[in-house]
C-alpha cells in the first residue's frame, strides 16, 4: 500500500463517477514534488492531457476503484472515507479538500495503476456543484 497528501480534484468518492462506463469511484490528487517522486518510483504516472502535457501546475496523479460492478453484477464497495480522526464520512469533497489517500498499486499489459482503497479528509473544502446561480450572475 502507498499514502500520498494533497489537493482533491474531481473527486468521486461517496458517489461513483457515472460520466463515462464503467462507473468509478475516483480522484485526482495534487501532490509536492517528493510524493511525486516516490509515486513514480512505484511505476505510477502522473495525469496528463492527451497532447502528454500536464494538466495542473502541481504533480497530479489520479487514482481510480474498479467499476463499481463486477463482471457478475456483485456490486463493489466504494472506497473507505473517513475525516481526519478516523471517523467514517459520506460527503461530498470539494476541489481543494486536503486529503490522503491509501493505494494499491497493481500491473497490467497496459502499466502501472493505483486502485483506491481509502480517503482520509484532513482539511474539507464544501463541494459547491453552482446550482444556486441565477441568469443575472451569468
Amino acid at each position: 500500500m502507498m499514502y500520498a497528501t494533497g489537493k482533491a480534484m474531481w473527486a468521486n468518492v461517496s458517489v461513483p463517477n457515472t460520466r463515462f462506463e464503467p462507473h468509478k469511484y475516483m480522484v485526482t490528487i495534487l501532490t509536492d514534488e517528493d510524493t511525486a517522486t516516490e509515486l513514480e518510483a512505484a511505476g505510477l504516472k502522473q495525469s496528463t492531457d492527451r497532447a502528454g502535457n500536464a494538466k495542473y501546475d502541481e504533480p497530479a496523479f489520479m487514482f481510480s476503484k474498479t467499476a463499481i460492478r463486477k463482471k457478475d453484477g456483485v456490486a463493489n464497495k466504494a472506497p473507505k472515507l473517513i475525516d481526519a480522526d478516523g471517523n467514517p464520512l459520506d460527503c461530498l469533497i470539494g476541489n481543494g479538500s486536503n486529503i490522503t489517500v491509501k493505494v494499491r498499486p497493481y500491473s497490467t499489459a497496459y502499466g502501472t495503476f493505483g486502485e483506491l482503497v481509502a480517503v482520509k479528509v484532513n482539511e474539507l473544502v464544501d463541494y459547491d456543484d453552482g446550482g444556486d446561480l441565477d441568469n443575472e450572475e451569468f
